[in-house]
């Protein structure tokens, strides 16, 4: 894995460059060095499924915070839930200051993956693992590229939806065009838990999503070795204020 440029910003644009008057941001006593060895260290790299480029936008606020999370280049869903998650967990910044008084900034940050060779007979070995109680199948999250069956809609996803568009309140906004993309565990008995919303467009769609998923019909579930299993389900949600879906 390696890093490209990082750029920062005021405002509503990106840049690299600060004027004269100001110190940058601070993580744990250092620059983006520091903070690169910390999302080294915290993320899960068995979430990448492929190389390719991963890019994320957020905001340190005047006190030191990571605001306003965006995934602005997917790779896939699993790595992206992964950024989020690290995002999420980060410790404080020292905030940028100008004149000697603390300033929001935006940055985004890449993330650049190699691809990676899989031994066969590791990958052998692990589809033939069997399956026993003492593996707390009940309680283990599951990747999509890792079960045997997947989880399905009733009637596939044309049907999900059909659901999704007869149940989701567009709002009202002229023009209004894009995409919500949404993450859920579809449990053991079909049902969906642990909803989030990895990319909104505004306008209450981030917690219109949330709404309709939590009342959303249960799903089949995935199957390891014929048993229910509990997984990780991602996907993105086209709306648009004119026409619907």
């Amino acid at each position: 894995m390696c890093f490209s440029q990082i750029n920062y910003g005021q405002g509503g644009e990106y840049n690299d460059v600060y004027p004269a008057d100001v110190i940058s941001p601070v993580f744990n006593g250092g620059g983006m060095e520091k903070f690169n060895e910390y999302v080294n260290k915290e993320f899960d790299y068995s979430k990448v499924t492929k190389g390719g480029k991963l890019e994320a936008a957020f905001t340190i606020d005047e006190e030191g915070n990571i605001t306003n999370i965006r995934i602005v280049q997917i790779l896939d869903m699993e790595s992206a839930t992964e950024f989020i998650r690290v995002l999420k967990k980060c410790p404080k910044w020292q905030p940028a200051k100008q004149n000697g008084k603390p300033f929001s900034v935006k940055i985004k940050y890449p993330m650049v993956f190699k691809e990676r060779e899989q031994k066969q007979t590791e990958i052998k070995n692990d589809e033939q693992k069997p399956i026993t109680s003492s593996d707390s199948v009940s309680d283990k999250i599951y990747e999509m590229s890792t079960v045997e069956s997947k989880p399905k809609f009733g009637g596939g996803l044309r049907k999900f939806y059909e659901y999704i568009g007869m149940n989701f309140r567009v709002p009202e906004i002229e023009g209004l065009r894009g995409k919500v993309v949404v993450s859920f565990v579809v449990e053991t008995d079909g049902s969906l838990t642990d909803i989030e919303v990895l990319k909104h467009i505004g306008y209450g769609t981030k917690e219109e999503a949330i709404r309709v998923l939590k009342k959303c019909p249960k799903w089949n579930p995935a199957t390891q070795q014929g048993i229910p299993v509990r997984c990780i389900y991602s996907l993105p949600i086209s709306i648009q204020s004119s026409t619907g879906y």
